[in-house]
């Protein structure tokens, strides 16, 4: 009887190596995939009309003269804030409209980027060292537009006063979100 009892009772089969493996493996797949599929739906719903972040009132790309008269708008609002004189107003406008001309330039290159990236995911064969080099070139992208952006930020601390610059940190930490 004991012989029909310990056969009758299932054993845990043995634990297979390298399950955590498979498992962060499974994770990071998904992950990438969820990412693509949210990128694709991105670039989808902003080159349809009448779609996109509606929410935010935005239907559509911003043209250069949208973007620019936004950062003016954005730039006039911050500096009346803090209670820039008009001489550091006219200073940090330029600074801001050259740096948006710069990174507009980096934005019509990641559009061609995200392009090419979607293109190759359309062909027959994936061929991954196109995608790799696609990937490279976008984190190439985002470096020159980080060092842009923060040489931007700079150049317009230097024109505020540390007061002024003291109470727009105070300011972006109002609408920081936690």
């Amino acid at each position: 009887m004991n012989d029909l009892q310990s056969n009758a009772t299932p054993s845990q089969p043995p634990a297979k190596a390298g399950g955590r493996r498979k498992f962060f493996s499974g994770l990071a797949i998904g992950g990438l995939v969820g990412s693509l599929l949210a990128t694709g739906i991105t670039a989808w719903s902003q080159a349809q009309p009448g779609r996109g972040c509606g929410w935010h009132g935005r239907h559509t790309a911003l043209t250069p003269e949208q973007r620019s008269a936004r950062a003016e708008f954005a730039t006039d609002w911050v500096l009346s804030r803090v209670e820039a004189s008009a001489e550091q107003r006219a200073r940090i406008r330029t600074i801001v409209q050259n740096a948006l001309n710069d990174l507009s330039r980096l934005r019509e290159q990641h559009v061609q980027n995200r392009e090419a990236f979607m293109s190759a995911l359309t062909q027959p064969t994936v061929d991954r060292d196109a995608l790799n080099q696609i990937r490279r070139a976008e984190l190439q992208l985002a470096e020159t537009g980080s060092d842009r952006l923060v040489d931007a930020i700079a150049d317009a601390a230097d024109v505020l006063t540390p007061e002024q610059r003291a109470k727009l940190v105070e300011l972006a930490q109002q609408f920081r979100r936690p």
